[in-house]
């Protein structure tokens, strides 16, 4: 048995390897592909696995862009002649790229044989912000080359259950959510929180899509002085610390990748910011997970998935438009957090994540 996994964001990859452990779990011949170029980044990258096989990819400055369009178009044909020549029994693809999914529909109709899953990370455009016409070339052609080709998928795996909404009017076949996971159990650390202040946490890309405004009039609005611990990178950094620095404490720490120190920095923390601006189509963000691993309650105005987690789990506060952070509430859910790391003990741990894996690909050969 020949499995191929193959994506072209390195985010991708935390996945991605849980899905190579699940198929090697079974003895499986496993090729993975992904991509030379830090799309967060926008540079060539040099945190390579050693197992995995990097296509050289063209650079491209902007997200929203022609540049970004061909330099997708052009990873996803020659990921596809990696795999033509690799010859496998089972694809797994993570989408977006879309033009992943327009290869994969051309393969399929030479390979009919072969079974498809087409893992979905992200919907593009539906993810953009509101005030961007999704309508418009080339953002309908971005959309219309998934709507038109994903019925060579034999199965859709999404990151969350938002997207079946409209996926189910573009797929006929099956589909399952698995939400993004960690290789940990979590583990309960006291919390050493500030008295006189609220002290809150954000992780993550730091982009277009991150609403500064809201995150800024929620800081403002609050009734006791905010540190802002911030871990992340992105084009909006520069903004995001000089735009919250006038209502709040800010401490940068760019990216982080030592769990320790990471986990030093949440236990300082009553909570994690989790505010994007309105109109996004995301059901989950992977900052959710960090939070939940650490025992962070979240400030969260992101509908669908995360919404209903955290009104079922007591794991935050989803706030509206004329919504206050007390820290008298903070302060309590914190303290009071077991029903967190149950949260992420039961959904988000990598043995969920392959047993899941596993159940698809069972479906998918049988």
């Amino acid at each position: 048995m020949k499995v191929a996994i193959a994506t072209c964001f390195e985010s991708n990859e935390e996945r991605l390897v849980f899905v190579y452990e699940a198929c090697k779990s079974r003895n499986y011949e496993t090729c993975i592909i992904t991509s030379d170029f830090s799309h967060i980044h926008k540079k060539k990258r040099k945190n390579i696995p050693e197992s995995f096989v990097a296509i050289p990819t063209e650079p491209y400055k902007k997200n929203i862009s022609f540049g970004r369009l061909h330099s997708h178009r052009k990873f996803s044909k020659n990921a596809f002649e990696l795999i033509e020549k690799y010859s496998p029994d089972l694809i797994w693809l993570m989408a977006p790229a879309n033009s992943l999914i327009l290869e994969a529909d051309k393969y399929k109709k030479k390979n009919p044989h072969v079974r498809i899953i087409i893992d979905m990370i992200d919907m593009w455009p539906e993810s953009l912000p509101r005030q961007i016409n999704k309508s418009v070339f080339p953002l309908n052609l971005w959309k219309n080359i998934r709507s038109r080709h994903i019925g060579c998928a034999d199965f859709l795996v999404t990151e969350c259950d938002l997207y079946q909404d409209v996926l189910k009017r573009e797929f006929g076949g099956r589909m399952r959510t698995i939400y993004w996971s960690r290789d940990s159990k979590a583990v309960q650390i006291k919390p050493d929180l500030p008295k006189d202040r609220i002290s809150l946490c954000y992780i993550g890309s730091i982009n277009n899509i991150i609403d500064i405004d809201r995150i800024e009039s929620l800081i403002a609005g609050s009734d006791m002085p905010v540190d802002l611990h911030v871990i992340g990178y992105g084009e909006k950094k520069e903004e995001m610390v000089e735009r919250l620095s006038c209502v709040c404490q800010v401490h940068y720490y760019g990216e982080i990748r030592d769990e320790e120190q990471k986990s030093e920095i949440f236990r300082k923390c009553h909570a994690g910011i989790n505010v994007y601006k309105e109109g996004l189509y995301i059901g989950l963000t992977v900052k959710c997970i960090d939070y939940f691993e650490h025992g962070l309650p979240i400030i969260n105005n992101i509908k669908g998935d995360t919404w209903k987690l955290v009104e079922e789990n007591h794991a935050g506060i989803n706030v509206e438009k004329d919504t206050v952070i007390c820290s008298g509430i903070l302060q309590k859910m914190r303290q009071d957090n077991q029903n967190i790391y149950g949260l992420f003990n039961s959904r988000f741990t990598k043995e969920s994540f392959i047993y899941a894996c596993l159940q698809v690909i069972d479906e998918v050969l049988e």
